[in-house]
């Protein structure tokens, strides 16, 4: 069974760490989330989240956070390389399914494939 765990390893912590993928990343937009990628050389990928009050209350915003937590250890796996990645959702996010979140961390994989080659 594969680990499903969350450890502090893998978030972004600090501001400067989210400074630093914001301004050295490159951004990628999918259907729901907004992605901000920074490959490194640490050995593990990190994920950073930024969920605006404009999503909706502290409610709300903390279960869109739960689901692309989850999306993100589904699919942590898959990264061959490191990364460090900031995820904001995009407008109209309450409306979507658990699945396009999974979906869209397959079309951050994808693209992110396809930078490297």
């Amino acid at each position: 069974m594969r680990d499903k765990r969350f450890p502090k390893k893998n978030h972004l912590l600090k501001s400067a760490e989210f400074r630093n993928v914001f301004n050295k990343g490159k951004k990628t937009v999918t259907a729901s989330l907004v992605f901000h990628v920074l490959r490194t050389d640490l050995g593990e990928t990190r994920l950073g989240l930024a969920v605006s009050r404009k999503v909706g209350n502290a409610v709300i915003r903390n279960f869109v956070k739960r689901r692309i937590r989850e999306a993100f250890r589904d699919s942590r796996g898959s990264f061959t390389e490191s990364y460090d990645i900031v995820v904001y959702p995009r407008r109209g996010i309450l409306e979507k399914d658990f699945q396009d979140y999974q979906k869209s961390f397959d079309q951050l994989l994808n693209r992110v494939r396809k930078a490297r080659h």
